[in-house]
């Protein structure tokens, strides 16, 4: 389940993460270097992550496991309200449904539905915090946390992020998000036990404003052609 949680996450925070084509963390030597066109003001480009009220996107994702010989694919909608609310659907092949509330997780699948409090989780309350990091712009807190690495070639951009502390590595092994512009576009997820999803995402409004309520609906909405 943890593992499933982070990978459930890492989606969530790419999907909000309004990633400019710049070197996110990166130093002034490593900018001076490799990504000359790009700026160099981490804070500026941070800024926009403290403006996004809401967003709305498709996601496709691929989980390549290793005792699987075929990738599973999950299709879904994603669902972001600011500060820490957020609704991710997967709609096919197999209805399920989470969603975050702070360090408060609710997922709704064939199971049931049952609630998670993620702040007793250790280092996956870590994560979850980190995503809340990334929309604040707090880039003292994402350094204490992980090591990263941005190269850019615009319009093309790669950022990378591993964790420092072992509980967190157990779980993460690396993140990498890929785009172009202010786009992101394909985020990998390699997790502790060396798993890997690729997840690609489309159809992205920025200008999607859900209400709680909405959320809710979307949360507790019937999956498409369930009687």
């Amino acid at each position: 389940m943890a593992a499933e949680l982070m990978r459930i996450l890492c989606c969530a925070v790419a999907a909000v993460a309004l990633l400019p084509a710049a070197p996110l963390f990166a130093s002034p030597k490593k900018v001076k270097q490799a990504v000359l066109a790009c700026p160099a003001d981490v804070r500026a480009l941070l800024a926009p992550f403290a403006k996004v009220r809401g967003v709305a996107v498709d996601f496709t994702e691929e989980k390549h496991i290793a005792l699987l010989a075929k990738p599973v694919v999950n299709r879904g909608r994603i669902l972001f309200l600011a500060p820490d609310q957020l609704v991710r659907r997967v709609e096919e092949p197999t209805p399920s449904a989470v969603w975050l509330r702070g360090t408060d997780l609710v997922v709704r699948d064939a199971a049931g539905e049952r609630k998670l409090d993620v702040g007793r989780w250790g280092p996956a309350n870590v994560l979850v915090s980190s995503f809340l990091y990334v929309l604040r712009g707090d880039v003292v807190s994402l350094l204490k946390h992980y090591d990263m690495t941005l190269t850019c070639e615009a319009p093309l951009w790669r950022l990378r992020l591993v964790p420092k502390d072992k509980g967190l590595g157990k779980l993460l092994g690396h993140l990498v998000i890929s785009g172009r512009g202010d786009r992101p576009e394909v985020m990998e997820v390699l997790d502790g036990s060396g798993d890997r999803a690729i997840t690609r995402f489309a159809n992205e409004d920025r200008h999607a404003h859900p209400a709680p309520a909405d959320l809710e609906a979307f949360f507790r909405a019937p999956a498409p052609g369930a009687k």
